[in-house]
């Protein structure tokens, strides 16, 4: 997934939980898993997640000296004489670069089969099978293990304990 703000509360100032505004029913899963196989991820999303984090907080300053720089410029950040249009440009390829490490690091964690419903709070769902129903096995960063689930429409409003 490349970086959409927007998708799965990825923007900075967009990071609130809310309903999750995509189709999973009409998704194909790439891979079902079990409580246990989700468990077992739960290291590997840590450190993902992990670096994630680290990655934003490097976008977020960029984005903030870009902005700083717009708000006090404006438009005359575009002519050519500007004495901060250089290192304007430098930031917002600088920002680009880490855009592209974060859409990385996105494909990394869901190329696991995993679904990033909220990469900053650490909300991602594994497709299962319960009942003979798609669900998803659903984690949040520092519960220890998988605990919940929820429909494929319920979202974090919905879990509902394992047992």
């Amino acid at each position: 997934m490349d970086f959409e703000y927007s998708r799965c509360k990825r923007e900075p100032e967009e990071l609130a939980m809310g309903e999750e505004k995509e189709d999973f029913r009409r998704t194909t899963p790439s891979r079902f898993f079990t409580v246990d196989e989700a468990n077992d991820l739960i290291p590997v999303l840590e450190q993902k997640l992990k670096e994630c984090d680290r990655i934003l907080i490097e976008i977020r300053a960029v984005t903030e000296l870009t902005e700083d720089m717009e708000w006090y410029w404006g438009e005359a950040l575009n002519d050519e004489s500007n004495p901060d249009r250089a290192e304007y440009l430098k930031l917002e390829k600088e920002r680009n670069l880490r855009i592209e490490k974060w859409n990385q690091a996105m494909r990394d964690i869901e190329s696991l089969g995993v679904v990033v419903k909220n990469a900053e709070l650490g909300l991602i769902d594994f497709y299962s099978i319960r009942d003979d129903q798609i669900i998803f096995l659903c984690w949040q960063r520092g519960e220890p293990e998988i605990r919940y689930w929820h429909t494929l429409e319920g979202g974090y409003n919905g879990r509902r304990p394992l047992e």
